[in-house]
């Protein structure tokens, strides 16, 4: 974990609202230019506070915005052994907190650091175990103390919770995510999520296979009961946060919400359960998708496996099994499939 902030030359552009082209020529021709602390030859880093204070001294910038200064932190906070987005559960943690229990912040925020390191961790995990049930905090991985950084976070993530809402806060932490992680991510688009909800209706209980950051499940209402499951556990705990910010905050607990982390063609989360509907973008090509160990799965009809490069066969089978008889099931697919002989 760097000691510092550090910023990429893209990111050095973002801030100061020009394009990458913009800070090569400024590295080119400025002998002060900060030098690189970090990275490699092809995508150097620069410490974040040189780089801020060559920007004000230029001219370029007045202020860092607060989403930067509060995308630095959680960047600092990231393990480089461990999930990039882990830093966004304890700060969408934090942000669920802001939005059910607002008055719990006002109480704590004036804490000298070495009380609110400690009580700052109980009032949020009592939060998710207000919204999630009793293992809300457990299943989320919130820490039991806070140290310097994750309290500086905390402050600016309330800041920036008083000009956006917590909610439109995670959202924009979120896109910056999806951003920075493009060839890991492909978030389900908010338009293809609204036609899937629109295609179910106002299902009673509605699954999401492939949940990634939520979508599908989002686009329907707090009434209906959502299900979902990611073979990505900090995702699923991404998705969980996500949509109990978007519920109303008076919406009493635990909220009808179930995502459990687990490969759902492997490690089925359900077994046996049956939804009124069944909705999902599933991944696309997956050559490893479990067709040697899942040869007598109860999910393929006829015991007829689908082929090994037919990953979204399985999953269209999977979906399948899972909704209840006059129920709905509907999956994005890419255009090719249609066009496979299983297809």
């Amino acid at each position: 974990m760097p000691d510092r902030p550090e910023v990429t030359a893209a990111e050095i552009a973002r801030l100061a609202g020009v394009g990458r082209a913009a800070v090569s020529n400024w590295r080119r021709r400025h002998p002060d230019f900060p030098r690189p602390v970090g990275g490699t030859d092809a995508s150097p880093a620069f410490a974040l506070a040189e780089v801020e204070s060559w920007l004000r001294a230029q001219g370029k910038i007045a202020e860092l915005p607060l989403l930067e200064r509060v995308w630095q932190l959680v960047d600092t906070l990231r393990d480089p052994a461990g999930h990039p987005a882990a830093p966004l559960v304890e700060a969408g943690a934090l942000l669920l907190l802001l939005h059910r229990e607002p008055g719990q912040w006002a109480e704590l925020a004036d804490r000298p650091d070495t009380r609110l390191a400690l009580a700052l961790p109980r009032a949020v995990a009592g939060t998710a175990v207000h919204a999630f049930g009793p293992d809300g905090a457990r299943t989320l991985g919130l820490p039991g103390l806070l140290g310097s950084t994750q309290l500086d976070l905390a402050r600016l993530l309330a800041e920036l919770a008083a000009q956006a809402g917590p909610v439109g806060a995670y959202e924009q932490l979120l896109t910056r995510y999806a951003e920075a992680n493009t060839r890991q991510l492909s978030p389900t688009p908010p338009e293809a999520a609204e036609l899937l909800a629109a295609v179910a209706g106002v299902p009673a209980t509605v699954l999401d296979p492939a949940v990634g950051l939520g979508s599908v499940l989002l686009a329907h209402p707090p009434t209906t009961g959502r299900y979902g499951q990611d073979a990505d556990p900090v995702a699923a705990a991404l998705a969980r946060l996500r949509i109990a910010l978007h519920t109303p905050a008076d919406e009493p607990g635990p909220l009808p919400l179930d995502l459990r982390a687990g490969d759902a063609l492997r490690a089925d989360g359900f077994p046996g359960d049956t939804f009124e509907a069944v909705l999902c973008q599933p991944p696309y090509n997956e050559r490893d998708w479990g067709h040697d160990e899942l040869q007598y799965d109860t999910r393929w009809p006829g015991g007829l496996v689908p082929p090994r490069g037919e990953s979204e066969l399985a999953w269209v089978l999977h979906c399948l099994a899972h909704t209840r008889p006059g129920g709905l099931a509907a999956l994005l697919l890419p255009p090719t499939v249609a066009a496979r002989r299983a297809g």
